[in-house]
């Protein structure tokens, strides 16, 4: 019989502590975080995020995607072949390093090359997180949402603030007045400046032609409307009497 030699604990110890040791890669421990930690630790001391934050994508929480999300489709061949494969779009991220000027420090992130094209159209990085409109609160995500709380709270946007509001004429805590637009006349229309002009140029060329011959002057009698038209049906209307007057008469034209 084979008898085996007995094991020692010595031995076991490696194993046994293989389960509790930390294997070695480049992250370093402080970022080595669950990614729901990291959530609750940049959203701390911010007012709460107003919208969902999705869970199918998470490192968009740690950086500006813009709202962008990673899509699944189909590879599908162009030969006789029907079979399909699946396949995944990522987004278009760049690492960046941007500068808020009310800060005044650089922040490397993650960012999609369609938010680098916003920040540049609008003016900078914090024109682009004191952004007002729902679709742009929506898409900056925890890590935009936490700098806007910063940017807003800043002395530099402070003072920029009370350079506008002095620009403007305002005290501290007076609203702006914007005048009433309803109480005011609406501007003429296109269509009704068109009726006029095309209305003053048929009837010119009505009395040319009566003042050719000799006779009296055309005299431009507007029909009684049986009903109210449109501005597109009045104007048609008044272009037919004015050929009819300049014709003889006749609305058809002359075959």
């Amino acid at each position: 019989m084979n008898h085996k030699p007995p094991i020692s604990p010595l031995s076991l110890l490696p194993q046994f502590l293989k389960g509790f040791a930390r294997e070695f890669h480049s992250t370093p421990l402080a970022a080595a975080k669950p990614s729901r930690r990291r959530l609750e630790h940049i959203l701390r001391n911010v007012p709460k995020y107003p919208y969902t934050i999705k869970h199918t994508f998470k490192q968009s929480w740690f950086g500006l995607y813009g709202g962008k999300h990673i899509q699944f489709g189909n590879n599908v061949p162009e030969n006789f072949l029907r079979y399909k494969t699946r396949r995944q779009w990522m987004p278009n991220v760049r690492h960046r390093s941007v500068y808020s000027r009310a800060l005044g420090r650089h922040f490397s992130l993650d960012i999609t090359t369609s938010v680098l094209r916003t920040i540049d159209k609008v003016g900078g990085l914090d024109a682009y997180l004191t952004g007002t409109k729902p679709a742009r609160l929506k898409e900056l995500g925890p890590t935009g949402w936490r700098l806007r709380w910063r940017v807003l709270n800043s002395p530099g946007y402070q003072r920029q603030l009370q350079a506008e509001r002095k620009a403007l004429g305002l005290t501290d805590g007076q609203e702006p007045v914007f005048p009433d637009v309803t109480s005011t006349p609406a501007p003429a229309g296109v269509n009704d400046k068109l009726r006029g002009l095309l209305e003053d140029a048929f009837i010119g060329e009505a009395e040319g032609e009566g003042g050719e011959g000799g006779e009296d002057e055309v005299a431009v009698v507007a029909p009684k409307k049986e009903k109210p038209l449109s501005a597109g049906k009045e104007l048609m209307a008044e272009m037919e009497r004015a050929r009819a007057e300049r014709g003889g008469g006749s609305g058809k034209k002359k075959t």
